[in-house]
């Protein structure tokens, strides 16, 4: 719903009121209905407006009301508070931030939905405590005051957080379970700076940032963005999802702490018709009671729809939920990406699900050309350099929300890492069913993947690749990686070097079970990815996204106790939710086998944009790559308009324009 970012001086008065309006006025994309600022010096608190603050907020009566225009705000202080309001909930003076308890002695900056915050008000209120608005902001506050740190496990949503709790002289600060909200931070001997977004920490004075050539090395060689603490942006930290933490404002003591670790099961269990009846419908009560918290909100909810099963069963949810009268009874908004090429478009899949909604479907048409236009915008949104253009895709989707009024979407990220839906998944069901000795049911399941011996081919491959390939010796992974990828022949030495000495650092805790590599993608790695992109991409554009297959911890723990081969049955990848959802999805979009998601013609528009990329390729990218080598053969090395997808070649491109947009050397 917003951004937020804040300084703390660990030596004093040292903060400077503009240094950190230069800090919020880089994320000023994540809120423009208004902007707060808090300070703090000699036991006093200090509230001061900017440009975007409205004028009913200046006049408010409430005692966090900002009375000083931060431009006129003079001295120096202990700390201070920023934020960015995009207002969803209580739109009116009281969603205003930073906020404060009625005693004005807890004041917090927050970024997030906590969807379950009427029954937590409710369950307060029993307890004595009262509420001047109805935010979830304020229930954060008095959640706190109740159950102190511990208050996050109570809570059903997304959320970063930082709060001062003048009574202890301590801050407590929070990111949700699973990472959907962003939190970065700076600290050394001086300060503790934080932010929702980097770029917001490099318009600080005292951040010393560069390049981070081990999160480089990742990205390039395994396709990894930003899975460790320490991202591209070397001294930049990423409070990781299910982590808090304290820092006293005398003394400077940070103590942080994992406070949440999801669960799964890796237990065999023989298919049993009954037990799946029963999961089936547990499923499809959590899932509908997660949309249905997701849908609280004081303005319109669209949604994304891919045409796929997870995005056409929320669309098929909300309109169940609005004829049971849970939901607002406006027309529902869905919007899609749309492309020329028949085998990268499934519109005609979202027009369906629309049309069985009787929701108006809005596609954008993204193009190469149009990509060419807004890729520096892209990737100074993103942070970091992307995938693939599919990213192109879902921000050209969050910007026509915006264009059509929706502030709020619901998206269906999460379901394939949730209920297993991508095709490798199917490799690590073969593996339970034989480590549990049903060869027969084994067999089948091979058979189900197509005709010998293509099945067998493809099937042996993907065992390779996921488990066979990282028992060996660090060279010889190196030496097979080259091999299949020739980018890496493009690559400076120094930064294969780099990749090899973290490769033979890394631990094998290869995943033994379905449920075990779901458990690897939900947390930390993959998903966390996608969720950043989810961010980026509808913050950047005004729009905050809601992901119930991502955050609903009720939901996500029953699905990770269930065994996975009840995730996986008779060929069909995404079973029990399929099954548990069928009611909500049309018929034809149930029975799709395919995977497509966000897809874009990568590939042809990589070919296509490569004249127009050259001038992104000067000097400054010696240290990373073989320039002599990579502009002798930059044409064939970017022509790739017929040649598999695998979205290694577009990330030269993108990183050049990474690195002149954020002026890195």
């Amino acid at each position: 719903m917003c951004g937020i970012s804040g300084v703390i001086s660990l030596q004093g008065l040292r903060v400077n009121p503009q240094a950190l309006k230069r800090m919020n006025d880089a994320i000023r994309h994540r809120g423009p209905d208004g902007d707060g600022f808090l300070f703090f010096r000699d036991e006093v608190f200090s509230t001061a407006y900017g440009d975007d603050t409205p004028e009913h907020v200046r006049h408010s009566s409430a005692a966090f009301a900002p009375v000083t225009h931060i431009q006129s705000l003079q001295g120096v202080f202990r700390f201070g508070f920023a934020h960015r309001r995009l207002a969803i909930i209580d739109l009116g003076e009281n969603g205003h931030q930073p906020l404060c308890n009625a005693e004005k002695n807890t004041w917090i900056t927050y970024n997030g939905e906590i969807y379950n915050y009427i029954e937590l008000k409710t369950e307060l209120q029993s307890k004595g405590h009262k509420f001047l608005t109805r935010t979830d902001t304020e229930v954060i506050l008095a959640a706190y005051k109740e159950w102190g740190s511990d208050c996050v496990l109570r809570f059903n949503g997304m959320w970063a957080f930082v709060l001062f709790d003048a009574e202890k002289n301590i801050f407590f600060g929070s990111r949700d379970r699973f990472g959907v909200k962003p939190f970065y931070y700076y600290t050394n001997p001086e300060y503790f700076i934080f932010a929702s977004e980097q770029k917001a920490l490099l318009k600080h004075p005292s951040v010393k940032s560069g390049i981070n050539a081990k999160a480089l090395a990742d990205y390039f060689v395994a396709g990894e963005i930003e899975y460790q603490q320490q991202g591209l942006f070397e001294n930049i930290l990423e409070l990781f999802p299910a982590t808090s933490f304290t820092l006293e404002l005398n003394g400077g003591a940070f103590k942080k702490w994992t406070y949440y670790s999801l669960k799964t099961t890796s237990r065999f269990e023989r298919f049993d018709r009954e037990r799946f009846n029963e999961y089936r419908d547990r499923c499809e009560t959590l899932v509908k009671d997660a949309v249905r918290l997701r849908l609280r909100s004081d303005v319109p909810v669209g949604s994304c729809l891919s045409g796929g099963i997870d995005s056409s069963a929320i669309v098929g949810l909300i309109k169940a939920l609005s004829s049971e009268g849970d939901h607002p009874g406006t027309q529902l908004e869905t919007f899609t990406a749309s492309f020329p090429e028949k085998e990268f478009d499934e519109s005609h899949w979202a027009i369906l699900a629309a049309r069985q909604a009787g929701a108006n479907s809005h596609l954008s048409v993204p193009s190469r050309g149009e990509l060419m236009q807004d890729i520096e915008s892209l990737i100074y949104s993103q942070d970091a350099p992307i995938w693939s253009t599919s990213t192109y895709a879902q921000f050209r989707v969050m910007r026509l929300a915006k264009e059509t009024g929706i502030k709020v979407i619901l998206d269906g990220q999460g379901g394939d890492e949730l209920f297993a839906g991508y095709p490798p998944h199917y490799t690590w069901y073969l593996g339970d069913l034989v480590r549990s000795f049903s060869f027969g049911k084994a067999l089948n399941a091979v058979r189900e993947q197509g005709r010998f011996p293509g099945n067998m081919m493809g099937l042996t491959k993907d065992y390779l690749k996921l488990k066979a390939i990282h028992k060996l010796p660090v060279g010889l992974q190196m030496r097979i990686g080259s091999g299949y990828f020739r980018d890496l022949e493009y690559l400076d030495e120094g930064l294969l070097d780099q990749y090899k000495h973290t490769l033979s650092e890394k631990k094998d805790t290869a995943p033994r079970s379905l449920n075990d590599i779901l458990l690897k993608e939900f947390v930390n790695t993959r998903l966390k990815g996608y969720l950043k992109c989810e961010d980026r991409s509808s913050m950047w554009n005004s729009v905050e996204s809601r992901t119930p297959f991502a955050d609903d911890h009720p939901l996500i723990e029953y699905v990770f106790s269930i065994p996975g081969n009840y995730k996986i049955h008779q060929g069909t990848h995404k079973y029990l939710m399929r099954q548990a959802l069928q009611k909500y999805i049309p018929p034809p979009i149930l029975q799709r086998k395919d995977k497509m998601g966000y897809a874009s013609p990568n590939n042809k528009w990589v070919s296509d944009m490569r004249e127009e990329m050259r001038p992104y390729f000067t000097d400054v990218l010696r240290p990373y790559f073989r320039m002599d080598k990579l502009m002798k053969d930059y044409d064939s090395f970017f022509d790739i308009g017929g040649k598999p997808e695998n979205g290694r070649v577009f990330k030269f491109m993108v990183f050049a324009v990474w690195m002149k947009v954020f002026e890195l050397k």
